[in-house]
């Protein structure tokens, strides 16, 4: 698309094109621009009946001083990296606007959201640059991107032409959404999709859903159709255990399994012929080991009852398992010690962390140890879990490490392990914190203490 120079002769008719549409449908709109300065908006105004498809609007050419209004989270998302020369800036605009009319939409509640970013000039950001430009993204029941480019720097004729452009999107989006008859926002039928602000769409099957198999399959293909004319990208159905029935008409229209869980299965689908950009679920498995040392520097170490290479049966090794979900490292490993050896513990710092792959399930696989400091010492083991469990020195421990390569690993601590407990007696430890995160959650961070922790 180009923009012109000065006022546009029609700019009003490009208002009134969306302004009727929007009417005659009943449908509402939000506009975040920047580089239009409020045009857009004050172009929609100007129309009869504004009042009733005009919700909000607002300037956000500086997205760090509209986090109040975008929200901490997007604004982390858009400041993740800075553009370095002309190519990054431009892709930039394009990224941004996207994000901001997605999220947005969602924020409001409007039918439609209208963004634009871009650079009028008289001067530009990068080297490279020399004419004005602007990205533009609509999001509704249809999306769609546009480019424009000028053929000049000329500030106030960037601005008229820019919103013209936006506005002429706007209108193109809203003809297209009503000549494929998309509704303005989805309607009850066997199943309701939940729009996101990345172009996807999620519906979650009710567990009571009724529907047999060959209404499902027809809605879908209906709904399919739908959402890949109005440019929707990635798809996901969440299906709950009592309808495990409906899997089957799901895998028949492409979709295929991304995760599964006690209650539920989730499918999805790359609707775009574009390489897929759905994230993929969690692979990799987080386990935690406690290096508990005691005021006499004797370290707990446990013999497991059973293990699945008979070769490390009887083999003396640290406490520990899998961290639960939502678990802090610390308390995973507290608890782990608490559970095997019956010790109550407090934490002084991560010794180690060990990342592997192709593990349990085919799973990757990070290991964290931590030193921990004993509340008591009388040890109660687990009998199911634990045959053994004692306090060693760390010159026991070291007697018990194979200096070649032996058959049997019982009665032994294996080269890595006495590494770790060397560390974690005598080394420096990462230390954890709670800080605030950009979400305004607590999180745990860990840095590197940079001294000796040894007691």
């Amino acid at each position: 698309m180009g923009a012109g120079r000065g006022p546009e002769p029609d700019f009003g008719s490009s208002a009134a094109a969306a302004a009727r549409l929007l009417t005659e449908r009943g449908e509402t709109v939000a506009v975040f621009d920047a580089t239009a300065g409020g045009l857009i908006q004050a172009a929609l105004l100007a129309r009869p009946g504004a009042s009733k498809y005009a919700a909000c609007a607002a300037n956000t050419i500086s997205t760090r001083r509209s986090a109040q209004l975008l929200g901490e989270p997007l604004v982390a998302e858009l400041s993740t990296s800075r553009p370095t020369d002309a190519a990054s800036y431009r892709a930039s605009k394009r990224a941004s606007v996207a994000a901001i009319a997605r999220s947005m939409r969602a924020a409001v509640g409007t039918t439609w959201v209208v963004a634009e970013s871009g650079a009028c000039g008289p001067t530009f950001a990068h080297s490279g640059i020399e004419h004005g430009f602007t990205a533009l993204f609509v999001s509704g029941p249809v999306e769609r991107a546009a480019w424009v480019e000028s053929d000049h720097a000329e500030r106030e004729a960037n601005m008229w032409g820019f919103a013209k452009a936006a506005l002429d999107l706007l209108a193109a989006c809203l003809s297209g959404s009503a000549a494929a008859g998309q509704p303005a926002s989805p309607q009850s039928g066997i199943f309701e999709g939940r729009e996101d602000r990345f172009g996807g769409v999620t519906v979650d099957v009710a567990a009571d859903c009724a529907a047999t198999t060959e209404a499902f399959a027809g809605e879908l293909r209906s709904r399919l159709a739908e959402w890949a004319s109005a440019g929707k990208r990635g798809i996901w159905f969440k299906v709950p255990l009592s309808c495990a029935r409906l899997v089957l008409p799901l895998s028949s229209e492409g979709f295929k399994f991304h995760h599964a869980k006690e209650e539920h299965v989730m499918l999805s689908r790359w609707l775009e012929a574009s390489p897929c950009k759905l994230p993929r679920y969690s692979f990799t498995l987080l386990g935690v080991g406690g290096a508990v040392v005691n005021s006499r520097n004797e370290v707990l170490m446990v013999q497991e009852r059973l293990v699945a290479n008979a070769k490390f049966q009887g083999l003396w090794k640290l406490p520990g398992g899998l961290a639960d979900p939502g678990e802090d490292l610390a308390v995973a490993a507290g608890r782990e010690v608490l559970e095997e050896t019956g010790i109550k513990t407090e934490p002084v710092g991560v010794v180690s962390i060990r990342h592997a792959h192709g593990l349990a399930f085919g799973q990757g696989d990070i290991y964290c140890v931590l030193r921990l400091r004993p509340l008591s010492e009388d040890i109660k083991i687990d009998p199911e879990e634990i045959a053994s469990a004692r306090w060693m020195s760390l010159q026991e421990i070291e007697k018990r490490v194979p200096a070649d390569d032996v058959k049997t690993m019982a009665d032994c601590v294996s080269k890595g392990t006495f590494t770790v407990i060397s560390q974690a007696v005598h080394g420096a430890l990462i230390h954890g914190a709670l800080v605030p995160s950009t979400a305004g959650k607590s999180v745990v961070m860990y840095t590197a203490a940079g001294k000796s922790d040894a007691a």
